[in-house]
């Protein structure tokens, strides 16, 4: 994501919104996607289908989970929807 992309992105948002991101074999190494989600002033899960602990060590380690509101992982294609209704919990809770 660009600059422009990111800054028309911020702009054009509604209050209620996050992002779910699978960033796969990049969660555990993409400096890249760390910084596009620390700069993003909304709410943030990042979701792994499978369970990292039970996978080689490296994988344990996720840059994604420095910047996200949380992470979501070893539920298969059930991670999704487990990460969608936290965020919505997390959006919808009166801070």
């Amino acid at each position: 994501m660009e600059v422009n992309e990111l800054t028309g992105f911020r702009q054009n948002r509604q209050e209620d919104s996050g992002i779910l991101g699978n960033a796969k074999a990049y969660t555990h190494t993409s400096v890249a996607i760390l910084e596009a989600f620390a700069a993003l002033f909304l709410a943030k899960f990042g979701i792994h289908l499978s369970n990292i602990q039970k996978r080689n060590a490296f994988r344990h380690d996720l840059n994604v989970s420095k910047a996200a509101n949380g992470m979501i992982y070893g539920f298969g294609s059930r991670s999704t929807k487990n990460a969608l209704d936290a965020m919505r919990g997390l959006i919808h809770t009166p801070s």
